[in-house]
């Protein structure tokens, strides 16, 4: 409890309380108005302190009231925005509505359950009673579940409790010791070991073509106790792709970019410049002209009984395929997802271009390709070409050069092929849209914009069905499907505060399944205070545990 209200009050101090109550007051609530954001927990016994968080309380408790139903609770603190009071006599399993009162000024309700005695409480954490309220809008960002701390929500819609979504306290894995640009202590991942330890690496290069394939040092840390605790590394262990049928390991990785200068090429097909405030110039080359250095995947592969990394090239079989240079740099990227099936290993790709019939390259889309030989040959199977939705994404006509971005791509266990992808980029905040395919990745469903913003998306399905989904900026943000349907999901778990025009986090996040109902998953906060006060990048991660009722 202290740590969330730790994030709220930095919020309010750093920014002030109407910047934060306009995104989490009720609708029809004036922004300086005698309002209550949030109650935790919100289901609590007789004789219990509650917090509530909201605006316009003013800075004395005197004068304050707190009425649960017709029932006046006893303040007992206020302290920048946040009134703690104990909750009075009332009827065990009572649901009752919760108002503040100053003066002659009365605050919204919020809904609040008495528990009963004897009831179960699975953990001793707050717990949250979440009545879901989406916006129709998904242009109109809101700020969703609060989630900065360990606690248990109860997720309902219409009466009914679909979700319960536990989520552990934030633990760190490693902070920063001094003030950091862009690019560094961004872009964390984990991975399970060969030794079966816990790993988690993080980036700390600039974030561009010049970083691609640049081995650094002393950005990894470990765990042998199942992400409890961390400890700093020099080198990351042994880990990461994914485990094959054969026995074999294999992962993708990224050469480091070449200089054009370095390299006989053909004319360029088209030269794109991006348009947006990333100023980037991309030339379009078709890639069965390009020298075999630029051609194929490159690699890695451990052997069946073997613990070490061999690199290896691909082979890639996609008719009018073309690859691009990135300023005066010609990177190999060949970005994305892939898991193995019965019939072969399927991965999903970007960015992707291809030359059209009557000449002409199209903004970059998403490919994906299947394997039969455990990775050695990629054949294409479809394509999801760059499509924005102009009514929802106003900058989607802009995009000249990359078009979808980071996709995030499953499959699941009914056959359905999910893919989100990204396109937020220098225009500012964009939205993500989502996919499906019915068969493995040939044909793919008109992409539909589901949210209002987001980079990297993140699909994980959890062996009691559970699909969550992970993305960023604004925040950090936790998604779960709901009624199994592609098209239905929850409001946003924020696992960080966010406000426009700050920037909290890279937004970029990766899961690790856990056990049946769990995971971990990793993330950047650029707002972490260390020991002595100081705001410096960090890297945390947690445990979430998530069942349908």
């Amino acid at each position: 409890m202290k740590a969330i209200l730790l994030n709220l009050l930095c919020m309010f101090v750093l920014l002030d309380v109407t910047s934060c109550a306009k995104k989490t007051v009720d609708p029809g609530v004036k922004e300086n108005a005698l309002s209550i954001n949030l109650i935790l927990p919100n289901v609590a016994a007789v004789g219990s302190i509650v917090k509530i968080q909201g605006s316009g309380f003013g800075s004395s408790p005197e004068g304050i009231q707190v009425k649960f139903g017709e029932v006046m609770g006893e303040v007992l603190d206020l302290s920048d925005g946040v009134i703690s009071v104990k909750v009075p006599e009332l009827a065990e399993g009572s649901k009752i509505d919760v108002s503040v009162l100053l003066g002659s000024n009365t605050s919204n309700v919020k809904s609040f359950r008495v528990r009963k005695i004897g009831e179960v409480v699975l953990t001793q954490k707050d717990t949250v009673e979440w009545i879901e309220n989406k916006s129709p809008n998904i242009v109109a960002i809101k700020a969703g579940i609060p989630a900065y701390d360990e606690q248990v929500v109860k997720y309902i819609r219409n009466g009914q409790q679909l979700l319960e979504v536990e989520l552990s306290e934030p633990v760190i894995v490693a902070e920063a010791d001094r003030e950091l640009p862009w690019g560094f202590f961004n872009f964390p991942s984990i991975r399970r070991a060969v030794s079966g330890q816990m790993s988690i690496s993080w980036s700390m290069s600039p974030d561009n073509a010049e970083s691609y394939g640049q081995a650094t040092t002393g950005n990894s840390a470990v765990s042998d106790d199942e992400g409890k605790t961390w400890t700093r590394v020099e080198r990351a262990p042994t880990g990461g792709g994914i485990v094959l049928s054969n026995g074999d390991r294999i992962t993708i990785t990224t050469p480091p970019a070449i200089p054009l200068a370095d390299l006989e090429l053909p004319a360029p097909l088209a030269t794109l410049q991006d348009g947006s405030n990333y100023d980037r110039i991309f030339r379009i080359y078709d890639y069965d002209d390009l020298p075999l250095q630029l051609q194929g995947t490159y690699q890695a592969r451990i052997k069946k009984g073997q613990t070490s990394w061999v690199a290896e090239r691909g082979t890639l079989v996609h008719p009018n395929l073309a690859r691009y240079a990135d300023g005066d740099l010609f990177p190999v990227v060949w970005w994305g997802d892939m898991e193995e099936l019965s019939d072969g290993i399927y991965r999903g790709t970007y960015p992707t271009f291809e030359t059209k019939p009557g000449g002409g390259v199209d903004a970059s889309g998403v490919t994906f390709y299947k394997s039969t030989d455990y990775g050695l040959t990629w054949v294409k199977q479809g394509n999801i070409p760059y499509q924005p939705d102009l009514m929802l994404d106003p900058n989607g006509s802009k995009r000249n050069a990359f078009g979808w971005t980071e996709p995030a791509f499953v499959a699941l266990e009914n056959g359905t092929f999910l893919s989100v992808l990204r396109t937020q980029d220098g225009f500012g905040e964009s939205p993500m849209y989502l996919s499906t395919s019915t068969d493995k990745g040939i044909n793919w469903s008109t992409p539909k914009a589901f949210t209002g913003a987001g980079v990297l998306p993140r699909l994980l399905e959890l062996d009691n069905g559970i699909v969550a989904l992970a993305s960023g900026r604004p925040g950090v943000q936790l998604r779960f499907m709901l009624n199994d349907n592609t098209n239905d999901w929850s409001e946003p778990f924020e696992m960080l505060p966010w406000v426009p025009n700050e920037v909290f986090s890279c937004g970029y996040t990766q899961f690790l399944k856990v056990d049946a109902n769990s995971f971990l998953v990793v993330y950047s906060d650029f707002w972490h205070r260390n020991p002595e006060g100081n705001r410096r990048k960090a890297i945390k991660v947690r445990r979430v545990t998530v069942k349908r009722m």
